[in-house]
């Protein structure tokens, strides 16, 4: 199968099945022709005995591979789950910004019981024009960073980032960052309309928060956010950038009071239960650059 994109002022999220090729036209008008070769994953270290068996202090991490061809040239691309290399860069080659998501072989190690995030096709990626940006806009943080980045040990119990072994045995279905009960919750663009869609109030076990935001170019991102304490302001209506939201971290937390990060992408033309989840990493790690970019150095 063929799947034609062009690049657009947000990122494209695509799923391609073995030997499916993504024509992704670049800003300049070249058009990238990806074809997925192959995909695999496997455990590369873990403390489990049985591994089958849950543990609260798991440490299991896990490398997931795949191999593209661009324009006829072999591309190789190994994926860390689990640990701080989870939090590696997007890749960048022959005008491409890219990033190599999940494939489905993860989750013959990992069941989905933490969260929906099996790509629906052997690979998911995000691809953008290497010279532009996740957006068009500068991100406003979605809550206090570490100023040395995130911090896999931050993730829950050491591995709860996006896909990490939850207990070892669970892909898990969101990004983790333990702070605090009460931290404030901020939004990392402007939001077109926003409210719980789980809520104590309703008899559901936890407040899990979701926004959405419609791009110029048609493209929708929908963001979440789970174990909400409180929300500051009304639901349903337009917020701005950087708008206190909430207060996170403070329902049904378990081990550590931390707060659940989700991204999804609807390409343009498709509805909202067609988003295409992607690692709520890629934001923060905007954010960071804009950081990096903006903040004033004194001499």
């Amino acid at each position: 199968m063929i799947i034609e994109k062009t690049a657009r002022s947000t990122v494209t999220a695509v799923e391609l099945d073995r030997d499916d090729e993504l024509h992704f036209k670049l800003a300049d008008g070249q058009v990238r022709r990806i074809r997925l070769l192959e995909t695999r994953a496997g455990v590369y270290q873990s403390n489990l005995h049985e591994l089958e068996k849950p543990g609260h202090k798991a440490k299991v991490v896990l490398k997931m591979f795949c191999r593209i061809e661009v324009d006829g040239h072999s591309v190789s691309v190994n994926r860390w789950v689990g640990n701080q290399d989870s939090f590696a860069p997007p890749w960048e080659f022959m005008g491409l910004r890219f990033w190599f998501d999940a494939c489905q072989e993860l989750f013959d190690h990992l069941h989905e019981h933490h969260g929906i995030c099996k790509p629906r096709k052997h690979a998911r990626l995000a691809v953008q024009d290497a010279t532009l940006r996740l957006c068009p806009v500068l991100l406003h943080p979605w809550c206090p960073l570490h100023p040395d980045g995130l911090r896999i040990e931050d993730c829950y119990e050491g591995s709860d980032c996006w896909l990490g072994p939850y207990h070892g045995i669970d892909a898990h279905g969101g990004l983790d960052i333990n702070h605090p009960a009460g931290t404030p919750i901020w939004t990392p663009v402007s939001i077109d309309e926003h409210g719980y869609f789980n809520s104590l109030a309703n008899g559901d076990n936890n407040n899990r928060w979701r926004g959405i935001k419609r791009w110029d170019d048609g493209s929708t991102w929908v963001l979440q956010v789970h174990h909400i304490l409180r929300l500051l302001v009304p639901e349903g209506g337009r917020l701005e950038a950087g708008a206190h939201i909430a207060e996170g971290a403070g329902v049904h937390v378990g081990t550590f009071e931390h707060s659940h990060f989700v991204f999804g992408v609807v390409e343009p033309g498709d509805g909202l239960d067609d988003r295409i989840l992607l690692d709520p990493w890629l934001i923060f790690h905007q954010t960071f650059q804009d950081r990096a970019a903006t903040v004033i150095h004194r001499h």
